[in-house]
C-alpha cells in the first residue's frame, strides 16, 4: 500500500465527540477547497457508526452546499431518521464554522435475495498495457509551472487508466463519454464499509469532466469554473475494490451553467456493482 492510499484510508477514521457526533481534524484532500469525495466518504463512515453491523449502504444522495475549508476541522452530525425491520435511514450534515457544507441521506438494508438483471458492460480493452494517469502527468511535467508541480505529480491513491485518454493541457471537443479502469494502489482490509467508502470517494472523479468534453474544456482551463452540486450513488452488490473496476460515464445533457452525468461501475468480469449520478456547475467566464 503506497503512502497516498494509507493517508486516504486515515480520512475514514473519525473521532467520536458525542452520541451521533463525529469529527475530522486531520489534513484534508483538495486544491483550494476540500475534495467532495472526501466529505462523502466521511459522512458514510459516520453514518455506519450508528447502524447495525448486518446492514450495508445501498443508496446515497447528497448536496454540496458550501466549499469546504482545508484548514478547518469538520463536524459530522448524524440524524437517526428511521430504524425499520429491513431498512435503516440516516441523514448526515458536515459542518464547518457552524454552517453546513454538505448534507446527505443514506439508506442501509439487510441482505436479501431477489430478482436480478443488469445491462452488459461495454466492450473495452482491459487495464493491462494502458497508461496510468500519473504516467500521463509525468510526461507533461516539463510544461507545468514549477509552483504547481507538487500537486501535478503527487502520489496517487488510485491507479486510474483511461481507455481513451485526453490531452490534459490542450483539451479538444469530444463525445460526452469516459471509460476509466480504477484500482487502489495497495490492498484494502476485508471490511465492506472501507471498500464502499473508497469507491464513493473515487466516484467523484470524472463525472463533471465528462460533461465538459463536448465543449473542449477541462479543470485546467483558465476561463472555466466547475464544482459538484450534488451526488448520488447506489451499491448493487458487494464490492471487492482490491480488483480492477471499469468506471463508465456518460453525460446526456448540459445547460443553464450545469452539466449532468451518470456512471456505471463494473467488475473486470462484467458485474455491475454500483451506479452514480451528478449535476455539476459549469461556468465559462468571458
Amino acid at each position: 500500500m503506497n503512502k497516498a492510499l494509507t493517508n486516504t484510508l486515515k480520512l475514514f477514521e473519525l473521532e467520536k465527540i458525542d452520541r451521533d457526533i463525529y469529527a475530522w481534524s486531520g489534513s484534508s484532500v483538495g486544491f483550494g477547497r476540500i475534495f467532495g469525495g472526501q466529505v462523502m466518504a466521511q459522512t458514510l463512515m459516520a453514518a455506519y457508526s450508528t447502524v447495525d453491523k448486518k446492514r450495508f449502504a445501498h443508496s446515497f444522495h447528497s448536496y454540496f452546499l458550501r466549499p469546504g475549508d482545508m484548514n478547518q476541522k469538520i463536524i459530522f452530525d448524524v440524524d437517526r431518521i428511521r430504524d425499520g425491520r429491513s431498512f435503516t435511514t440516516r441523514r448526515v450534515r458536515a459542518i464547518q464554522n457552524g454552517e453546513a457544507i454538505f448534507n446527505c441521506s443514506i439508506s442501509f438494508k439487510v441482505k436479501e435475495k431477489g430478482l436480478t438483471h443488469q445491462l452488459s458492460m461495454p466492450k473495452v480493452p482491459g487495464p493491462e498495457g494502458l497508461e496510468s494517469e500519473w504516467e500521463m502527468r509525468n510526461k507533461l511535467k516539463s510544461k507545468i509551472e514549477k509552483k504547481y508541480l507538487p500537486i501535478w505529480l503527487r502520489e496517487r491513491e488510485i491507479d486510474m487508466r483511461q481507455v481513451n485518454p485526453v490531452d490534459l493541457l490542450n483539451p479538444q471537443k469530444s463525445p460526452p463519454f469516459k471509460k476509466t479502469w480504477i484500482k487502489p494502489n495497495g490492498n484494502l482490509p476485508k471490511d465492506q464499509k472501507i471498500h464502499q467508502a473508497l469507491m464513493l470517494y473515487v466516484s467523484d472523479m470524472g463525472l463533471l469532466g465528462t460533461a465538459v468534453n463536448p465543449h473542449g474544456l477541462n479543470f485546467m482551463s483558465k476561463n472555466f469554473q466547475g464544482a459538484s452540486l450534488d451526488h448520488a450513488m447506489w451499491f448493487h452488490n458487494n464490492i471487492n475494490f482490491n480488483n480492477w473496476h471499469l468506471y463508465h460515464i456518460d453525460s446526456p445533457v448540459s445547460g443553464g451553467a450545469r452539466g449532468f452525468s451518470r456512471g456505471s461501475i463494473y467488475t473486470k468480469s462484467g458485474r455491475l456493482v454500483a451506479s452514480t449520478s451528478q449535476e455539476g456547475l459549469m461556468r465559462v467566464w468571458d
